[in-house]
């Protein structure tokens, strides 16, 4: 009976040693990944918001009474058209005191025309006589009492016409003054009529019919047709990395899955402060970004921009858990050959969100640990999965 005792409890050794060699020598399930080639983006993300890029803000000139608007916020106008209509009731007045004064002035410059006709007529007629009566005083026919008449009577004619001709000239002069202040008032009036400077959208209609606008209030916004871009407050802490000419991804709820692509065109050249939701005092730079395609985006949607500030094109990267920090400052990667693991230092470079790159210590092709951070010993053996 002892015999037998012992032959069941060797067995059972026996049977354990070789599950524990089994388990042994099968390792651990380890999931690991395998070292691709890619694109590694640095990004600076943050929020923005679509404003039209080509706009005008129409502006009273004068103090008037808006009479008419016949457009609505929102429509689509064309260069020129009609938005907001208004009335100056003491310019109206002004242009037509001046058009009587102008027909006044008018009527003076032709009656001096009119004298200065005469005058030119009864001179020549002087002159002429003037030339009987020399020759007829040479021959001794007339007295010199009747030659000094003649002569007299043309130098009175010459000097009436002289009188007239500088009447005349002022009667011109006030004639083209008062055309020159009727041309500028009808100028003003003509600025009553606030009109479309291109063709776009009505953005904004703060004009209201029978308002009385001062010089300086806003009429209506209008947005050029097809020009939009984003405005976005980036934090100063990130704009060393930040240049003009960066791509930009932009992303929004409307946009659903696609992405648009716009550009770095202007850094505002002072921050500003901001207060983020949470009530905290930012110092924040606008920028403002170009869309080649704005898509189904509308004037003041919010929308997430990403400035790729850095870029590496075809280049090993690993996910980024799959390299540990060492005390010393190295990095490390777990390579997985030929089921045991091999610890590695690498080199890296840009990182996104997800994976990092390698520029020196892997090669592409290489396995390793998905998990840098599992504490495998040098030469550890384990059964590796190939993480999908």
């Amino acid at each position: 009976m002892k015999r037998k005792t012992f032959y069941y409890l060797g067995a059972a050794v026996a049977v354990l040693v070789v599950v524990a060699l089994m388990i042994r020598g099968s390792g651990t399930v380890t999931d690991i990944v395998e070292v691709k080639t890619g694109d590694i983006a640095c990004q600076v993300i943050d929020t923005g918001y679509v404003q039209p890029s080509g706009y005008y803000d129409l502006y009273a000139t004068q103090s008037a009474r808006v009479v008419k608007v016949p457009v609505q916020a929102g429509e689509l106008v064309k260069e020129g058209q009609h938005l907001v209509i208004l009335e100056n009731t003491d310019l109206n007045v002004q242009i037509s005191d001046l058009r009587s004064q102008l027909s006044q002035a008018a009527a003076a410059s032709a009656g001096s025309r009119a004298a200065m006709a005469r005058t030119e007529l009864e001179l020549n007629d002087a002159v002429d006589n003037l030339s009987r009566i020399e020759e007829l005083y040479q021959t001794g026919a007339v007295s010199r009492i009747e030659y000094n008449k003649a002569r007299l009577q043309v130098e009175s004619y010459k000097k009436t016409l002289e009188e007239q001709k500088s009447q005349l000239a002022g009667a011109l002069s006030r004639e083209a003054g008062i055309e020159k202040s009727l041309l500028e008032l009808s100028e003003k009036k003509a600025q009553l009529v606030i009109t479309s400077p291109a063709d776009g959208t009505v953005l904004d209609l703060p004009a209201r019919e029978e308002q009385y606008a001062n010089p300086g209030t806003l009429l209506v916004t209008v947005e050029q047709k097809g020009q939009l871009e984003i405005k976005a407050d980036i934090l100063s802490d990130d704009l060393a990395e930040i240049r003009l000419g960066q791509r930009v991804e932009i992303t929004a709820p409307v946009l659903g899955q696609k992405v648009l692509e716009g550009k770095l065109g202007k850094i505002y050249p002072r921050a500003e402060e901001k207060q983020s939701v949470l009530g905290v005092i930012q110092r924040r730079v606008p920028v403002i970004i170009s869309l080649q395609d704005p898509a189904n985006l509308k004037p003041g949607y919010e929308v997430k921009v990403a400035i790729e500030t850095a870029v590496r094109r075809n280049v090993p990267v690993v996910p980024r858990e799959a390299v540990r920090s060492m005390d010393d400052g190295r990095k490390e990667v777990l390579v997985v050959n030929q089921g045991r693991v091999r610890h590695r230092s690498v080199k890296t470079g840009l990182g996104d969100s997800e994976y990092i790159e390698i520029v020196a210590g892997l090669r592409t092709g290489e396995q390793i640990i998905a998990d840098g951070s599992i504490a495998f010993k040098e030469n550890a053996r384990i059964k590796p999965v190939l993480k999908k």
